[in-house]
């Protein structure tokens, strides 16, 4: 039977917005196709406005339906799977807010530490995205001592999904950790969805000159 869904994605190792839905339609066990659209690459953008009027990856296509965003195509997974978030309302709210808290801030870690899953480095990095990983690194704290699950609401959920990328760039940059939240990063990273991601990483070929010169 044909899949209804097809994701369209940037590149495995630089696409963090793509990897997020990826991890939950994954995770939800929704049959769906992945397409890559190597990115910077002449015509590139025209293939990505053919998809959204952004022009940005990633984009669900549900039948001849289109859904631009993550968090959109986040929801609309939580839709048919409910348990993508926690089932307490007190919980499944804060994972929202802490969801929404990605999905519009933390502009310095973005900027500062891009995620490249085949990059180590421990240079020094701007004081501004150490700052941004240290809120990170106590919200993270704060909410994975409420229970002795491994993630940041007992159960794996979208927000741990959100916070994939994030992990691996504090693997990537060496950025300071608590103990607490490296065992956190640990584990999302330890995911055996996440290593069949990172592997299609790091058999790719294409880069991005620029994103590989950040903190050189």
């Amino acid at each position: 039977m044909k899949s209804p869904l097809t994701l369209y994605i940037g590149n495995y190792n630089y696409s963090s917005w793509s990897l997020r839905p990826w991890l939950v339609l994954t995770k939800a066990e929704l049959p769906f196709k992945t397409k890559v659209i190597d990115l910077d690459i002449p015509g590139y953008k025209n293939k990505l406005l053919a998809l959204s009027d952004a022009g940005t990856v990633p984009v669900l296509q549900v039948g001849k339906d289109k859904i631009p965003d993550s968090l959109a195509i986040c929801e609309f997974a939580a839709k048919a799977v409910p348990n993508l978030w926690p089932k307490d309302p007190e919980d499944k709210k804060r994972a929202r807010e802490v969801v929404e808290m990605m999905h519009t801030g933390f502009e310095a870690v973005r900027h500062e530490a891009p995620m490249n899953l085949k990059r180590r480095t421990s240079l020094p990095m701007p004081q501004t995205c150490l700052d941004e990983a240290s809120e990170i690194d106590d919200m993270w704290t704060e909410l994975l001592a409420r229970h002795d699950g491994p993630y940041l609401f007992d159960e794996w959920s979208i927000a741990d999904a959100f916070y994939t990328p994030v992990a691996t760039r504090f693997a990537s940059y060496d950025i300071p950790r608590s103990v607490r939240a490296d065992t956190y990063i640990s584990e999302l990273m330890s995911d055996l969805d996440f290593q069949n991601w990172e592997m299609m990483a790091f058999g790719e070929t294409h880069i991005l000159p620029e994103t590989d010169a950040v903190n050189r």
